[in-house]
């Protein structure tokens, strides 16, 4: 069985590369520092850090952050291009995560524009904090 935060990543990377806006998009599995033009454009999926809180003496809650993060090649409208992507997004991961025992909300959107190659470089990186109770961990 696949650990939970395998499923959170797997399932919301799933939901993303099926909407017709994301379909053509690149989706590695590990992002090196610097992705070339020609790679662009790329989506990714990472779970990055996890706050751990003891509930109770058989359960912890857990407060994942999950980012996805989109990188792709625009002209001077990149920012308003990602905008429009941020909006798919939040909706396909709360439709994807939110349930009645796991609460899921947006924490922040992150806009940063460049270039490469004399082309516009547009990244969003959404992050979204999941809360979720789990068995306090033990060995078989």
């Amino acid at each position: 069985m696949p650990h939970y935060r395998s499923e959170y990543r797997a399932s919301v990377l799933a939901a993303l590369t099926a909407n017709a806006r994301f379909a053509g998009f690149t989706a590695p599995k590990v992002w090196t520092g610097s992705i070339d033009a020609a790679s662009l454009p790329v989506i990714g999926v990472l779970t990055p850090q996890e706050r751990c809180e003891r509930d109770t003496q058989t359960t912890t809650a857990r407060g994942t952050l999950l980012q996805v993060a989109v990188r792709r090649l625009g002209g001077d409208d990149v920012e308003a291009d990602l905008d429009d992507d941020s909006e798919v997004i939040e909706a396909i991961v709360m439709a994807t995560l939110r349930r009645l025992d796991r609460a899921c909300a947006l924490e922040d959107t992150s806009v940063v524009t460049n270039t490469m190659a004399e082309r516009n470089v547009g990244t969003l990186v959404m992050s979204f904090r999941l809360r979720s109770w789990r068995p306090v961990a033990t060995l078989p």
